[in-house]
């Protein structure tokens, strides 16, 4: 995977434009720890509680904030270290790419969320929109250099176990009821 890893990177530190690049570092923000993202994440789970109830509101938070914890500690035992030729320094150590790891989370637990809310018609935009931001953002990682393409494809692989498990558990604790 190095050999893959490397050529990718190379390919996109030399296909950088200003104009795309200034795109995907915004796009890329989006999933940043910062206090604009924790307003936002805020306000879904309030969304996701108004639309969809308690239950999918503590799903949807759960699943987020375990998606945060997770990631860390993945990063602390693999302790791989980023690309050098970033469009900027981001701090940490490079896999898995928590911004892969969460874009994949919040859009296809919200996905799940949602899924029998919409018409089909509905669905099927928003389900469009969702996997859209999910390849946009972790695409952005690559081409920003600031991760490896590994990095990335185990973020959202990840991202996908992560929210199978959390549906698994929440369909477990709720036949209960």
């Amino acid at each position: 995977m190095n050999f893959i890893d490397t050529s990718v990177q190379k390919y996109f530190s030399l296909a950088r434009t200003a104009g795309l690049t200034e795109y995907m570092y915004i796009i890329s923000n989006i999933f940043d720890v910062s206090f604009y993202s924790f307003i936002v994440f805020i306000c879904i789970t309030a969304l996701v509680y108004l639309f969809r109830g308690v239950r999918y509101a503590i799903l949807f938070f759960l699943t987020i904030v375990s998606t945060g914890v997770l990631v860390y500690l993945f990063k602390i035992f693999f302790n791989i270290a980023r690309p050098t030729d970033g469009v900027f320094v981001a701090f940490g150590q490079s896999f898995p790419s928590y911004h892969a790891t969460m874009a994949t989370v919040f859009f296809v637990i919200l996905m799940y969320i949602f899924d029998n809310y919409f018409s089909s018609f509905l669905r099927v935009i928003f389900n469009i929109i969702c996997l859209t931001l999910v390849f946009t953002v972790s695409f952005s990682r690559i081409y920003l250099g600031v991760h490896w393409l590994s990095d990335v494809l185990f973020g959202m692989i990840l991202g996908v176990f992560i929210v199978y498990f959390s549906v698994w558990v929440f369909r477990k604790s709720t036949a209960s009821l």
